[in-house]
């Protein structure tokens, strides 16, 4: 009877630990949204943290470097048009190149948020390591 139970529990937890692992996993690819961010940024002071936020900077500098790069192309085909004498301003070609140079701006301000929290983690490392040793050197 007690195998019985123990056979019937291993059944069922073993199902049920590997979906928990799994929901682990799917939330480590999950990006963030942007109150997590900062809710993360205000709390964060791990390394692991840090280096998540900075893994979300740089996914956020390459998708406004993608955008920019189609605004680019946008904004070379919209420059081919003849009419500009005629055209009143904003014209179209200066709209893309507004929105051309918003992106990049946006890439270049995430790129630096990136290497902050790149700077950060490599700090935290350290001071990790550091406390390690000394607290080694007690012992």
């Amino acid at each position: 009877m007690n195998r019985i139970l123990v056979v019937a529990t291993l059944s069922l937890a073993l199902p049920l630990a590997g979906m928990a692992q799994s929901t682990q996993t799917a939330n480590l690819s999950v990006p963030l949204s942007p109150h997590e961010v900062h809710s993360l940024m205000l709390s964060a002071h791990s390394s692991a943290q840090y280096q998540q936020l900075a893994s979300y900077f740089h996914q956020q500098e390459s998708k406004f470097r993608a955008e920019a790069a189609a605004e680019k192309i946008e904004r070379d085909r919209r420059a081919q048009v003849n009419a500009a004498l005629m055209q009143k301003y904003p014209r179209p070609v200066d709209s893309a190149q507004y929105l051309y140079e918003s992106y990049v701006s946006q890439a270049d301000s995430a790129a630096l948020q990136a290497q902050h929290f790149n700077q950060l983690a490599a700090a935290q490392t350290q001071n990790d390591q550091q406390l390690a040793t000394t607290s080694q050197g007690k012992l």
